[in-house]
């Protein structure tokens, strides 16, 4: 039940497209590794144009069938990114959860085929913060130890890149 050939020319065009603008949109992204000597990721999942009802139908299946703990969901201009700070694991089980997620956005998942890590935006691309809290999903599990000191770290990350975002559009760097 792949993509079919068209929907993949139609993403390769889409991402073209997008890279054609070059630095006119800047964004800074924040990875899902945690260690790359033992390939250990953080899971990422992003949801253009999605109402929460179905992001949060579809974290909770996943969270079900794949035994996640908490998921951490923000809403952003275009949909929802959810953050599974607590969730270690290694790349080739992150890329079979996105693909088993629904709703997820179809060039998330296209091109992740092509990197060893995902890569979530946490800033830039607009003049304003678009990217803002909204609520945790309640998991299936708790965390080990080694998850929750490794998902503080990234969830710390997250904040820092997130405003670094704002003091370089403050600095001027966005129109």
């Amino acid at each position: 039940m792949g993509m079919s050939i068209a929907k993949r020319i139609r993403l390769l065009f889409r991402y073209f497209k997008k890279e054609d603008k070059g630095m006119r949109d800047f964004a800074i992204g924040m990875n899902s590794e945690v260690d790359i000597r033992r390939d250990l990721h953080i899971l990422f999942l992003d949801y253009d144009q999605v109402e929460l009802q179905d992001v949060e139908e579809s974290v909770g299946e996943c969270q079900r069938f794949w035994h996640l703990s908490d998921c951490f969901l923000y809403k952003t201009r275009n949909g929802f990114h959810a953050y599974f700070f607590y969730d270690i694991m290694p790349y080739t089980r992150v890329r079979m959860i996105i693909d088993y997620a629904k709703y997820v956005d179809d060039m998330f998942k296209f091109i992740g085929r092509y990197y060893d890590y995902k890569t979530i935006r946490q800033c830039g691309k607009y003049k304003q913060r678009d990217i803002q809290f909204v609520k945790v999903v309640k998991g299936s599990r708790l965390p080990t130890e080694y998850e929750l000191e490794i998902g503080e770290m990234k969830r710390k990350e997250r904040i820092y890149i997130a405003d670094m975002g704002d003091m370089l559009n403050k600095g001027g760097l966005k129109e």
